[in-house]
């Protein structure tokens, strides 16, 4: 209880009212320089930690509290010419993760910290071009394959949770903005954490207002000796905001993605894994707090054991907030410590309320399976892996203020507690997000 008075406290105190402070744009002939300040905050407390295993680097260690802190002053500039622009963006990341280290134990130590570059890049557009190089973001649709190229280690990014680098570390991007197709070619290098990636790729999509959004990827993964990925080629199709003319408050979402090629960190074997989902949205904009329902089924292939290629689907570089806090840590105990997108069923059912235009309650119930009777390689005799319940408060002011307050709760089925224990996880957490 105590626990929760804390972090209710910190709530209270950090939310602020409407009236948000901004950095000045200055503007002067066609050049305008626009100034951020950024402060991300994340504590946590897990008890129970792995279903009583306790912490990976502290077996027996069942209770941890985490704080992470980030700071991201950014700068953009525009400047005009006759018949196109030039544009560009730099910002420098200082964050930390401090009390006892993340919670599972696998990511980020206390004491870890990080100062360096996240954004460092120029543009330029000309009629339908846009042509962009350095670090920068990048990401297509939902993030579910492409998001960005982090994994947020405390090694090399001084914190995990609060995901404070989001740029590719460098890159070139064509966009081609025609309606209603449009595209992207695109080279991509990520931090060390995914060991130097480097991606190429190309994307289309067709964009409709009324319609939403299908778009089909093509991507080749070139170097990286990080999860399998060297030597990956992968081809997706997906679509956005899809909307039915019978049922005008309902928007469907799904992707279809088949990784090939050859696992060259595993012996040149075939890749031969796939992984979709589909999810349905239905908002009830006419009652009381405009209650949105949703769900999703994900099917994440596993290896099977008996064969020779590699049918384990690996989650590429995938990322959170595109669409909603769920996407695409699929529940905050075992998407961000356990399972990661890889060899996995989830079901995901979520109910989101909005007792006022800056408020949000959430409620999200997960049903995790493995695909097949394994947890990365460590043999299990069931696929059944845990139930997990999310809690959570949201508060929104424009894009200068976002704050989290969640309880996530999982309960292990036969699976995890082979491999953990069979006490249930507990996480209280907070999450703020202030730009000025």
């Amino acid at each position: 209880m105590q626990k929760i008075k804390l972090l209710t406290l910190v709530f209270s105190i950090f939310f602020p009212s409407s009236n948000l402070l901004s950095l000045t744009k200055i503007e002067s002939d066609g050049f305008s320089l626009e100034p951020t300040f950024q402060t991300l905050v994340g504590l946590q407390r897990g008890t129970n930690i792995n279903f009583g295993l306790g912490a990976l680097d502290s077996i027996g260690e069942t209770e941890r509290s985490t704080l992470y802190v980030a700071m991201k002053p950014k700068f953009t500039a525009e400047y005009r010419l006759p018949e196109s622009e030039l544009y560009g963006g730099f910002s420098f990341v200082a964050a930390t993760t401090t009390l006892d280290g993340e919670i599972s134990g696998q990511i980020a130590r206390s004491g870890d910290e990080a100062f360096d570059t996240d954004h460092a890049y120029l543009g330029w557009r000309k009629g339908v071009f846009d042509f962009s190089v350095g670090g920068q973001e990048f990401a297509i649709g939902d993030g579910f394959i492409v998001g960005d190229g982090n994994f947020n280690q405390g090694g090399e990014n001084g914190q995990y949770w609060t995901g404070a680098f989001l740029s590719w570390r460098n890159s070139a991007i064509l966009r081609i903005e025609t309606e209603p197709i449009r595209g992207d070619l695109f080279w991509l290098r990520t931090d060390s954490d995914f060991k130097d990636g480097r991606v190429i790729g190309m994307n289309i999509e067709h964009v409709s207002s009324s319609n939403g959004t299908i778009g089909l990827t093509y991507l080749s993964v070139l170097e990286g000796d990080a999860f399998n990925l060297r030597g990956m080629k992968a081809w997706s199709v997906r679509v956005a905001d899809l909307m039915i003319p019978q049922l005008p408050n309902l928007k469907v979402f799904g992707e279809w993605v088949t990784e090939g090629g050859n696992d060259k960190q595993g012996g040149g074997r075939k890749n031969q894994a796939f992984g979709w989902y589909i999810e349905g949205q239905y908002s009830f904009p006419s009652l009381i707090w405009t209650p949105k329902i949703g769900y999703r089924y994900a099917d994440l292939s596993g290896d099977e054991a008996d064969t020779p290629e590699n049918e384990e689907y690996r989650g590429l570089y995938y990322t959170i907030f595109k669409r909603d806090w769920d996407t695409w840590y699929q529940g905050e105990i075992a998407g961000e410590y356990h399972l990661f997108n890889q060899n996995q069923l989830t079901q995901m059912f979520k109910l989101k309320l909005f007792p006022a235009p800056t408020w949000a309650l959430t409620v999200y119930y997960y049903v995790h399976e493995l695909n097949e009777p394994h947890y990365f390689n460590t043999p299990v005799s069931n696929t059944e892996w845990a139930k997990e319940l999310n809690f959570g408060v949201e508060k929104f002011v424009s894009d200068r203020f976002y704050g989290y307050v969640g309880v996530a709760w999982s309960t292990p089925d036969a699976a995890a507690k082979e491999v953990f224990g069979d006490k249930d996880f507990t996480v209280i957490q907070t999450y703020l997000s202030f730009t000025f």
